[in-house]
């Protein structure tokens, strides 16, 4: 009776894991880029800032990537060192300004986008280094994470430029909403558990 309650214990109330090892049967490229896909934070991040980004409109926000390209070897570079373990945490608070800005279709101006790109870069390379690896393996994990997070955002930037009709402008918004709200409801999560 009491190992079946231990056991039944120890399944209900397990430890909160944030770090996913490797892919098993990918590459360090696809690695890399599975990786900062599955790190809720960084991916809701991006999500939200190419939204921002694509209803700024593309000319307005090429800065803004460029910026996000450069933090983001940036952050990549650095990623493996001990960093500000609040790098999770700016990445949901930055989610919720870019969902907001998207959710009330407030664009910001070019420099504040530019910042707040090259702070998502940053935070988001840190938290997606692959740490462990070495060599080519690392190599190709970091240009794996570089690319999916470049792509993330441009391409939510380009299908955000087309949405033409006000149904698919009012869904823009709608995703705006709900991205803001997962950010939200994670960082509360990191907050209580600590």
């Amino acid at each position: 009776m009491r190992k079946r309650l231990a056991a039944t214990a120890a399944f209900a109330l397990p430890l909160p894991v944030w770090a996913h090892g490797a892919v098993k049967g990918v590459d360090a490229f696809y690695d890399g880029a599975l990786h900062l896909l599955l790190t809720p934070a960084a991916a809701i991040a991006l999500l939200a800032l190419g939204l921002a980004l694509g209803q700024r409109g593309l000319q307005a926000a090429r800065p803004a990537l460029g910026a996000l390209a450069l933090a983001l070897l940036v952050g990549l570079c650095f990623g493996a060192a001990p960093g500000p373990a609040a790098a999770r945490e700016l990445l949901l608070a930055l989610a919720v300004l870019a969902g907001l800005s998207v959710v009330l279709h407030r664009p910001w101006p070019p420099q504040a986008l530019a910042a707040i790109a090259a702070l998502a870069g940053a935070a988001a390379g840190w938290v997606s280094a692959p740490g462990a690896a070495t060599g080519a393996v690392r190599f190709g994990g970091l240009l794996g994470a570089f690319v999916a997070a470049l792509l993330l955002a441009a391409c939510a930037a380009g299908l955000v430029q087309q949405a033409r009709p006000a149904w698919a402008r009012i869904g823009v918004r709608v995703a705006g909403s709900w991205l803001t709200a997962s950010a939200v409801m994670v960082l509360m999560l990191v907050v209580v558990r600590g």
